[in-house]
């Protein structure tokens, strides 16, 4: 049985499938059909459900992909492809003190707060209210909210209200304005990140964390291709996420006195 509140995807093909979190009863619209939500609750996930129209829809628990891609957003999101690579290289793990700079629709937000949990925090900084009351209610509906704290704060002027973190990440325009910030809210051997869209925002930003005491500074850039795969005429697809942003690493090491 799915409980009232579960987040459940309605899945009836690659262009038709749904994100939502079960009420205790209703309905719900699509273009293929009414499904009935207290009919959903009745089934277990992996069950199929038919709309009023006799459209299958499957019910499936969904992933943390579909959490992120299926945000309400007003930003561009860290997409999947770069979260992977990101959390690969820094110290993000249960438990774990992560500093994100940059909240924007909370999208990697959900992401870190799944891998910190159930003993870890991610304290989020963002300048606008709008921003953080989205991500707030992307948090809540991802059940991801109590191993969060959205702060508003310009970081770059101010600096962080919290340290000795193991992590920090930062997804704004100058990231090397939080470098200087980061070096003294990171732990010694801790692990610096960002994402720009333009390598003229990398060369600066690496460049600041030479002078700052960070080590191990590295560039990347995530390319992702999906495959259709047929019977004949099996491709890659034309059309496709291609270039989203350059990412940079780096560990803070400590300074002699």
């Amino acid at each position: 049985m799915i409980e009232e509140g579960e987040l459940v995807l309605l899945y009836n093909s690659e262009n038709t499938q749904y994100l939502i979190s079960l009420p205790k009863e209703g309905q719900f619209s699509t273009h293929k059909g009414i499904i009935s939500l207290s009919e959903i609750r009745e089934k277990n996930f992996g069950d199929k459900v038919l709309s009023h129209t006799q459209y299958p829809f499957y019910i499936l628990r969904p992933t943390l992909n579909d959490l992120v891609m299926k945000t309400k957003r007003r930003t561009t999101i860290i997409y999947p492809k770069d979260a992977g690579y990101l959390l690969l290289n820094s110290a993000v793990f249960p438990g774990a003190k992560v500093l994100e700079v940059g909240t924007g629709s909370g999208a990697f937000t959900i992401v870190l707060a799944n891998f910190v949990r159930p003993n870890g925090k991610v304290y989020s900084y963002e300048m606008r209210e709008e921003f953080l009351e989205l991500a707030r209610e992307n948090l809540m509906r991802a059940h991801l909210l109590n191993y969060v704290e959205l702060i508003k704060r310009d970081v770059a002027r101010e600096g962080f209200s919290e340290g000795e973190a193991d992590c920090v990440f930062v997804d704004v325009a100058e990231p090397w304005e939080l470098v200087k910030w980061s070096q003294l809210a990171l732990k010694g051997g801790g692990t610096f990140a960002s994402i720009s869209p333009n390598i003229e925002q990398v060369q600066k930003t690496c460049r600041t964390l030479e002078l700052t005491g960070f080590v191990r500074i590295k560039v990347f850039e995530m390319q992702k291709r999906e495959i259709m795969v047929r019977l004949t005429g099996t491709r890659p697809k034309e059309r496709g996420i291609t270039h989203t942003g350059y990412l940079v690493f780096a560990q803070k090491v400590n300074r002699e006195e």
